[in-house]
């Protein structure tokens, strides 16, 4: 391998970290968000802990859930919603919706790395640290036998591959929304209304399997499901483990379509792109 080789490499290497470390160093700018957020996160998993203590305070089993079960599922899915909390912001200044309307949009195409990469980089940092503080969370509630761990290391390893899969499909899901602005004059509306959707088809707000079954079976084919709903499933052991095979493959089927959708996307919004000038 050449010098020039090497050193080419070296320089991507360094452009991806400066990108991973950007959202990190929002926080650090913004430090009354390091503690409202795991104080926001903490009355979050107390307030749901209590309510589906309530619900089951009269019977064992709702929709083939035990108690324990729908308290591990539901407290897992804040913990994967604030995975990708950070990633959810639209308002920072290297976001596609202020790029666009600040028109500083047209450096993403001049940038030596393509505005695609660039997007995975910089999302790919705030996802890292978002699952920091999920990690942590998880660690604080096992440890204090709030939740219970997966039933077996088979289990455990198709559930964090499948939880991989389904923050890929969330990823491009949410790049999609960002990739529309290049269309909208505002996509406020949009994202509001796409996050709320993503939040009850993917299971954070409430397991999916309480929801009525037109809902469920429509929820279940739709990609949101793959999110958090597939992975805390496999979890708890609502999905048995025959079954794991079809699920990871049907993320792994949402996976490359987005992939081949938002590739194509970014090609169509690369011509709505005029830089005039020099």
């Amino acid at each position: 391998m050449t010098t020039a080789v090497l050193d080419a490499d070296r320089r991507r290497l360094h452009r991806s970290w400066r990108l991973l470390r950007v959202g990190v160093l929002n926080e650090r700018a913004y430090r009354i968000r390091l503690v409202i957020a795991p104080v926001m996160l903490a009355v979050q998993l107390y307030l749901y802990d209590r309510l589906w203590t309530a619900v089951f305070s009269h019977t064992k089993v709702t929709a083939g859930f035990t108690l324990r079960q729908t308290l591990t599922y539901s407290l897992m899915a804040l913990l994967l919603a604030r995975v990708r909390w950070n990633a959810r912001t639209v308002n920072v200044r290297d976001s596609i919706s202020v790029s666009v309307r600040e028109g500083t949009i047209a450096y993403w195409f001049l940038r030596p790395i393509s505005p695609g990469r660039f997007y995975m980089w910089r999302q790919s940092g705030d996802i890292a640290y978002g699952a920091a503080w999920a990690t942590c969370g998880y660690a604080v509630l096992r440890a204090g036998g709030v939740i219970d761990g997966p039933h077996g290391a088979a289990r455990g390893s198709v559930f964090a591959v499948s939880l991989v899969l389904g923050q890929i499909v969330l990823y491009y899901l949410g790049q999609i929304v960002d990739i529309a602005m290049f269309w909208m004059l505002s996509n406020n509306g949009v994202v509001r209304m796409y996050y709320f959707v993503q939040d009850l088809l993917s299971g954070v707000f409430v397991p999916l399997w309480f929801m009525p079954a037109f809902l469920l079976v429509a929820a279940t084919w739709l990609p949101f499901s793959s999110g958090l709903n597939v992975p805390l499933s496999l979890y708890v052991g609502r999905i048995p483990m025959k079954h794991a095979a079809f699920e990871l493959a049907l993320q792994a089927f949402w996976v490359i379509v987005l992939a081949l959708f938002t590739k194509w996307m970014w090609s169509r919004a690369a011509r709505r792109v005029t830089v005039q000038g020099g």
